[in-house]
């Protein structure tokens, strides 16, 4: 019984210190991006399920152009992944499933499961993309199991990205994933491949017939290379052989240069007909984009990347002023170009900021992105369908307005004449009604200014306010008043963006206004990050030391919660101190300009005094609110506090609130 009791904590013990991730049902499918051991040394024995990689690096398997050139990453290395399984796994048929652009060795606690490619050095590997094929496996025992991968890529200088993308998840799963994927990446690339082809071939007859329209034949050009794209990504997904993939990825860089001249052309022959310096640039820019392709290969994704964006902004200033310009028929084909410029620079924006874009179809955002992805795909055709009917049901409309333009000039007149004698006739009545909208006016406008002045002003305070045109101090003998501060603002304040240190306080001081208006609490102001409020006035009562400390209680309940939420997000978390002291005060109207209610007196300094010296997570009150508690209160006695003018004073930490018999009962 001790050895198990001795293994048990060892067991836990090196599970705490690896970090590793445990596995469920319930979390499966999910690629395995992070936690990587990573090794460029090459030895069978780091296939082993007990090997020490504890001195490796810790790496992502998905490898950027910038690591594979510069990084860690030189061709060749071993990257192992620890994880737990429970019960819910053992003896089911699980798969693995995985992409990759050069060739790779996959061991399970140290038994090899497949290979995919061979690696035999620089000149003699064979590389091979199984492009997510489902690989059975079985899982035996509960606890821990290691992934060990052997990968090589030596191309390094030919792939914008090295590594692989591995998942792990249950065999049904993945098996009917990979079926639905390939036959919807089928049915929508070929679907949509022939739809552009078929509207390709129309726009070229349009131009055939009548060449007056030039922009008829680069829109013909242009949905020829976007269809041509759709059956080269069509191609792509069929194909293993990465060094095929490397070709047919260059075969798209040439159609998207001609997607991308092809459509500035569109545009400029459609809106602006003026300048051809943006044509000339966009021209530049494609041949540069090719010399980098081939040979400046490092700034190719800097540069394609650039060239796209670049023709967005063309198309969005060209068609924004043509809309501007109110140009016919603008806003009909410029709708669906700006949704589809929209949509391409946001995916764009999200890929530079994220460093990758992957397209989850799995969940509900990515549905919804996929549903978008096609919306903006082929919202262009059919903006430039619609467009075309329009263009011919507005010849038609000229055409019938010709010939009915005579009487409806009459019609027009006729009207006119009536409108006059309506208005001569109603000018009492419309007057009226204007009286009327204007004291509505006034009353809204009244509201407003009333709502606006009792969120800065107590309603008695400023009542008197209204009725006086000034508000006199006046003594409270029994206020409480409680402060609040983060603990460690300033050193936090500088690890958050301007506007999340916002957004924080604000979330916080929006939830403190809430807790204290349930308890007839006031607020009287806020400091940076000091919360000041006070109970018993303007209205004086006999509760508020009872209600600022439920206050206070509530508002540690509520700073709890939210810190575990943040913690669990992995983002900052804020601390908070709360101090509460019971005494008189002086209250009344500061200033003239930007007035405020405000409070003086020892109360305030002394109830600072609380809150500076209490702990985080801890309400913190003075000996006199703790006579007016104590019997409704658990509280602890935790010494005195020296405080000027008043020689020492008693504190207590408020523990819980007492359970009456009457509530017992």
């Amino acid at each position: 019984m001790n050895k198990l009791c001795l293994i048990f904590c060892i067991l836990i013990t090196f599970k705490i210190q690896a970090k590793e991730i445990i596995l469920t049902a319930d979390s499966l499918s999910a690629v395995l991006t992070k936690d990587w051991k990573f090794s460029p040394d090459d030895n069978y024995e780091m296939a082993r399920s007990n090997y020490n990689d504890s001195s490796w690096s810790t790496q992502s398997p998905i490898i950027g152009i910038d690591e594979s050139h510069f990084g860690f990453f030189k061709g060749f290395g071993w990257f192992r992944y620890r994880f737990l399984i429970d019960s819910s796994l053992v003896n089911i048929p699980l798969a693995i499933s995985m992409e990759q652009p050069g060739a790779s060795e996959i061991y399970l606690d140290g038994k090899l499961i497949i290979k995919y490619g061979i690696i035999n050095g620089i000149d003699s590997s064979v590389y091979f993309n199984p492009i997510k094929t489902p690989q059975i496996i079985y899982l035996t025992n509960i606890g821990e199991h290691v992934l060990a991968v052997r990968y090589a890529n030596y191309n390094l200088g030919e792939n914008y990205n090295s590594g692989f993308r591995l998942v792990i998840g249950k065999a049904e799963n993945l098996i009917a994933q990979k079926e639905t994927n390939a036959v919807a990446i089928t049915f929508i690339t070929v679907s949509l491949g022939f739809i552009f082809l078929t509207l390709s071939l129309l726009h070229l007859f349009f131009f055939l017939y009548y060449r007056s329209i030039i922009s008829n034949l680069f829109f013909s050009i242009f949905m020829f290379s976007v269809s041509s794209l759709f059956f080269l990504l069509f191609i792509g997904s069929l194909v293993h052989n990465p060094l095929m993939v490397l070709k047919l990825r260059t075969i798209t860089f040439l159609f998207i240069c001609l997607t991308c001249i092809s459509f500035t052309y569109f545009i400029h022959y459609l809106f602006s007909k003026k300048t051809k310096f943006w044509l000339r640039l966009i021209f530049l820019f494609n041949v540069f984009m090719l010399i980098s392709l081939y040979w400046i290969k490092n700034i190719f994704p800097v540069v394609i990347t650039s060239l796209i964006i670049g023709v967005c902004f063309y198309g969005l200033f060209s068609i924004a002023f043509a809309i501007y310009q109110k140009v016919k028929g603008a806003w009909i084909i410029g709708a669906g170009i700006l949704f589809f410029i929209l949509f391409l620079l946001t995916v764009i924006s999200f890929a530079i900021i994220n460093g990758d874009f992957e397209l989850n179809d799995s969940t509900l955002l990515g549905k919804i992105l996929l549903l978008a992805c096609i919306l903006a795909v082929v919202s262009i055709p059919l903006s430039m369908s619609i467009y075309q009917a329009w263009g011919f049901s507005e010849l038609n409309k000229d055409l019938t307005k010709q010939l009915i333009q005579v009487k409806y000039l009459s019609a027009i007149t006729l009207k006119q004449e009536q409108e006059k004698k309506a208005i001569l006739e109603n000018q009492k009545s419309v007057l009226e009604i204007k009286v009327e909208e204007r004291t509505t006016e006034l009353k809204i406008e009244k509201k407003k200014s009333d709502d606006l002045l009792l969120n800065i002003l107590p309603s008695e305070v400023a009542d008197e306010l209204k009725a006086k045109g000034s508000a006199d101090a006046k003594q409270f003998d029994d206020v409480t008043v409680m402060f609040t501060d983060f603990k460690g603002f300033t050193q936090i304040s500088e690890k958050l963006s301007p506007t999340e240190l916002v957004n924080e306080i604000h979330t916080c001081f929006k939830a403190f206004d809430n807790i204290i208006s349930k308890h007839n609490i006031e607020k009287i102001k806020t400091i940076g990050d000091s919360y000041m409020c006070a109970g018993g006035l303007p209205v004086m009562n006999k509760t508020n030391a009872t209600d600022i400390v439920c206050a206070a209680m509530e508002i540690q309940s509520f700073m709890q919660q939210h810190s575990a939420k943040r913690k669990s997000e992995g983002k900052e978390i804020f601390e908070i101190r709360i101090g509460i002291h019971t005494g008189p005060v002086v209250a009344g109207i500061v200033g003239v300009k930007k007035f405020a209610y405000d409070i003086w007196g020892d109360t305030v300094n002394i109830a600072s005094r609380m809150e500076s010296s209490g702990e985080t997570g801890k309400v913190n009150i003075s000996g006199s609110t703790f006579e007016l508690v104590k019997d409704k209160f658990t509280c602890t006695h935790r010494g005195k506090i020296q405080a000027k003018n008043k020689g020492e004073i008693d504190m207590y930490f408020v523990e819980s609130r007492l359970v009456l018999n009457s509530q017992k009962n």
